[in-house]
């Protein structure tokens, strides 16, 4: 804790002297006090325990103090008039004024910047801006691109509309995608990206038809043609329609067993697959719907599958929830930070069973377009930069794993000589320590033993010091603490040994 950059000590000083503050006021005038405590009061705790607040958040709820704060300011302020006159006891009115606003400012701000500025100093945070840019490079031109939450979304809004960055990229976020407003806006030009090629009218999608369909089979023996399924989800004819409770009729998914006829001429004209690939164009990709419902993006999704006819690649961001791809699973390739959908035949052995990688694309895109944010050499990284610099570490081992199963060493120890180029040497954490154990991994197989070894020690030391410090906390709390984070850590223990035992690397 002590040796990261967002330890700070403040002494209780600036709490010290919004007390002495408050004290005071209330002191010199009561109720002038008591409206500044109910502002205290109703923009902090109260707020808090008006929305009954769960402890466990997404992110980070202090916003929800933020009023409270710029209450206790004002006694923060006031505190050094009440140092003022206890002081003007003991000293002249005018020395003692000069010694409570010195006492006030180095109290407060002196010390809170001090010791805060490296915390809230972005001139070096270039970790958002440039994972967007990462997010964008991932992706062919004139690209769609399906991503899913606000945090992997308005980044590339920015760099798109402000930085004007890969403006012929389609952004579609899938939990705008249910509203009609979204299809609609989707169907329209935007930047230097043509309407997409949803079909359907609006009257299919208006606000309170079709919101959710639900699945109910109907037997029907092998897989259906998209096409056919998106059909009879749109029809307005009663005989595709099924009773709900409460009268009326609605659609409904009749299979889950999905095929999309591939126009191969146009999936090698659009470059989808390299020429030299076209052997492993799937003549008819099948695949197993995954949910029991389907919502007006779910349609906008179909219709768009069904009419692109791989005119435009199409992506889904790597931080969209697996469920999202709604089955397409087997057809999805990485290409860094983005999986894009490639009608290649499936190898049925390994199918589900490890990631699917475009190492050519991965490769290009990591040496040559990747930005990386300035990770090496920042003074101070948040919370969320340190996760997104083990998302950078992945693509560097998924690439270096992918170009050796491919026999491409040279290029592998490229990308491992640019890996200790950018990426920072700190750990960050067990997911830190992870990447850099798979990392060490790679290097035993490109037989880069020296490396390899001062890794896995410097991984081993790592845990060894969070064990430790577990264990401190347990015997300080008297109950078992971090069981979680401890036996992930023995097992990378255990891992680490016969990884080196594997390469003869034990001492």
């Amino acid at each position: 804790v002590t040796e990261s950059n967002a330890y700070n000590r403040f002494f209780f000083l600036p709490l010290i002297l919004g007390i002495i503050g408050a004290f005071w006021h209330f002191k010199k005038n009561q109720k002038d006090a008591g409206i500044i405590g109910l502002l205290f009061f109703f923009t902090g705790m109260a707020i808090v325990l008006y929305l009954n607040q769960k402890p466990m958040e997404p992110r980070e709820r202090d916003y929800a103090y933020a009023g409270s704060f710029y209450a206790f300011a004002i006694w923060v302020g006031l505190g050094v008039l009440g140092i003022k006159e206890w002081l003007s006891k003991k000293v002249t009115p005018l020395n003692a004024g000069i010694f409570a606003s010195i006492i006030g400012l180095f109290a407060a701000p002196v010390i809170m910047a001090q010791q805060g500025w490296d915390d809230h100093d972005r001139s070096e945070k270039m970790v958002a801006h440039d994972i967007a840019v990462d997010y964008l490079q991932s992706c062919a031109p004139n690209a769609i691109l399906f991503t899913y939450g606000d945090n992997d979304t308005y980044p590339l809004w920015y760099a798109q509309e402000v930085e004007n960055i890969r403006p012929d990229i389609r952004l579609v976020n899938l939990s705008l995608f249910d509203t009609d407003w979204y299809i609609n806006g989707m169907k329209r030009v935007q930047n230097e990206s043509a309407p997409l090629p949803i079909s359907m009218d609006q009257s299919k999608y208006v606000q309170g038809v079709r919101d959710i369909l639900r699945y109910q089979d109907s037997n029907i023996p092998g897989s259906v043609e998209l096409a056919d399924v998106l059909a009879v989800l749109l029809s307005d004819n009663d005989e595709d329609k099924v009773p709900i409770q409460g009268g009326g009729r609605e659609n409904f998914i009749f299979t889950k067993n999905f095929k999309l006829t591939v126009n191969r001429d146009e999936v090698i004209k659009n470059k989808i697959v390299d020429a030299k690939d076209s052997a492993n164009i799937a003549p008819i990709m099948e695949w197993k719907f995954n949910k029991n419902y389907v919502t007006k993006g779910t349609l906008a999704m179909f219709d768009i599958l069904v009419h692109n006819n791989w005119k435009r690649p199409i992506y889904f961001a790597s931080t969209v929830p697996s469920e999202q791809y709604n089955g397409l699973d087997n057809y999805l390739y990485n290409s860094g930070l983005a999986l894009q959908l490639r009608p290649l035949k499936v190898d049925t052995a390994s199918a589900g069973k490890t990631e699917l990688l475009n190492v050519p694309v991965m490769y290009n895109n990591l040496m040559t377009k990747f930005v990386w944010g300035n990770v090496k050499n920042a003074s101070y990284l948040d919370t969320q930069s340190t996760d997104d610099v083990s998302i950078f570490t992945n693509i560097f081992n998924n690439t270096v794993t992918g170009l050796i199963s491919e026999g491409k060493t040279d290029e592998a120890k490229k990308v491992v000589a640019k890996y200790f180029e950018v990426m920072p040497d700190r750990f960050f954490g067990l997911r830190s320590m992870m990447g850099k154990y798979f990392m060490a991994e790679n290097l035993y197989e490109l037989n880069d033993t020296k490396r390899a070894n001062e890794m896995i020690e410097k991984c081993a030391e790592y845990i060894q010091k969070e064990l430790v410090y577990l264990a401190d906390v347990s015997a300080s709390k008297g109950k078992f603490t971090g069981g979680q984070n401890i036996q992930l850590g023995m097992s990378f223990l255990n891992q680490m040994s016969k990884t080196t035992a594997k390469y003869n690397q034990l001492k």
